[in-house]
């Protein structure tokens, strides 16, 4: 004769049996086991995301675009933000030579005024040098902006609205180093063409800060 210990949900059954697979002996005691409970830490409560991944017109955020890295890198995109920030070259004293400026560029962000680093996308290849870019400008205020000669060869017009504060929509390609020379290991955009969605507070000249790049 044998002790049979079952456990069944929890549920300890302790009695005697005659041989193997016999009936359960009729005194089949049931004892019920200590209920479990796990000691598991509370769930976090994650913080929802600070902007979209795309825009309902399917353009990517600044954030999104990061975001959805593995997809974007090395593609065509469009991405719609705020002009943040401008590059100015540095003045050269007269009598001096000093190092070629570089070409310009500025930096993009969700949040109109945002100076975090982290938070900002460079946009480059919308014009060879600072020249070009104040000609745009002047001719654009005069009534007469300057056409590409020669679009069908690829040949890009030089955008005269790009100043702190505006909100733009900017295709180009997504890329960690641009045609000419830019790169960074969060990426950076080289410009194809755009559209203003709302031009900035005051048309003026962009005064940013000279990071010498």
């Amino acid at each position: 004769m044998k002790r049979a210990l079952l456990v069944c949900s929890g549920i300890l059954v302790v009695g005697l049996c005659v041989g193997c697979g016999a009936e359960p002996a009729a005194d089949l005691k049931v004892e019920r086991l200590p209920e479990v409970h796990p000691n598991l830490p509370a769930v976090p409560t994650l913080p929802p995301p600070p902007y979209p991944v795309q825009l309902p017109d399917q353009s990517y955020t600044v954030y999104g675009l990061r975001k959805r890295m593995r997809n974007t890198i090395d593609t065509d995109v469009s991405v719609t933000a705020y002009i943040v920030d401008a590059y100015v070259p540095p003045v050269c004293p007269e009598g001096r030579t000093c190092p070629t400026p570089a070409a310009p560029h500025l930096w993009l962000a969700d949040a109109v005024g945002d100076h975090e680093e982290r938070n900002r996308l460079t946009l480059v290849g919308y014009a060879e040098n600072q020249g070009q870019l104040d000609e745009a400008v002047e001719a654009a205020r005069r009534g007469h902006p300057i056409l590409p000669q020669h679009p069908e060869a690829g040949e890009l017009q030089i955008p005269f609205d790009f100043f702190p504060g505006a909100k733009i929509k900017v295709q180009g390609h997504f890329g960690y180093m641009s045609s000419t020379g830019f790169s960074e290991a969060t990426g950076v955009l080289e410009y194809r063409s755009h559209t203003t969605i709302e031009p900035a507070p005051e048309q003026a000249a962009p005064q940013a800060n000279n990071r010498g790049r």
